[in-house]
């Protein structure tokens, strides 16, 4: 694709394309569905126009480094730079969170809807990051737990569905793409691990030194 073939759109055309790479660089990724609170999950227009002209967009963030990827199955579409910068870095807590949704995600796969999306609370994921995987050693407050939702929402991961992510009720939806988020290698690298600390811990307890 060169800059000329943007001629040939229309300027409602241009406008979305340039919103849908703005998305993508600012968000990672675009979604094929979309909840609103007065009409509940609708078709994305922003997905619709990525399906019709992927090879264009494809084209045009090459030319900045960034790789556009879609997964079909799933529904979104996503973006990789080419020269591995622009990482988004998370602190201990966001990160212990995001993999209790993958593992929350998991869990639910056999009942998700037909949005491959899991439907879950701020108590749920409170209650698995410290109790049932033990990922951190503590619960964290709210504020730390609101921010690192906060930020997991604006890239896409998760969508709120009502209240506020400071609330143990709110209610939100861990979407598919928190599978390229946390690869399935990455995932059992964590379980593994968190298994050693554990066979460890346990054959500390029963061998105490005298």
């Amino acid at each position: 694709m060169s800059l000329a073939d943007l001629q040939n759109y229309t300027q409602k055309e241009l406008e979305q394309f340039k919103s849908v790479c703005n998305q993508l660089l600012g968000k990672t990724f675009v979604v094929k569905t979309i909840y609103r609170p007065d009409k509940g999950n609708i078709n994305n227009p922003d997905y619709l126009f990525l399906s019709r002209h992927f090879e264009d967009v494809r084209d045009y963030l090459l030319m900045i480094d960034w790789d556009l990827h879609k997964d079909d199955f799933n529904g979104y579409f996503y973006v990789l730079n080419t020269e591995d910068a622009n990482r988004l870095s998370l602190g201990k807590t966001a990160t212990g969170i995001l993999l209790a949704l993958r593992m929350i995600y998991d869990e639910n796969k056999d009942h998700m809807g037909l949005e491959h999306d899991v439907l879950c609370t701020v108590r749920d994921v409170l209650e698995k990051v410290v109790t049932d995987y033990a990922i951190l050693p503590s619960r964290p407050n709210m504020d730390e737990v609101r921010k690192a939702l906060a930020v997991l929402d604006d890239h896409n991961v998760i969508q709120k569905i009502d209240k506020k992510y400071s609330q143990k009720e709110c209610q939100f939806v861990i979407m598919p793409t928190i599978l390229t988020v946390v690869s399935s290698e990455k995932l059992n690298a964590v379980v593994s691990q968190m298994r050693k600390e554990e066979d460890e811990l346990e054959e500390a307890e029963e061998d105490p030194a005298d």
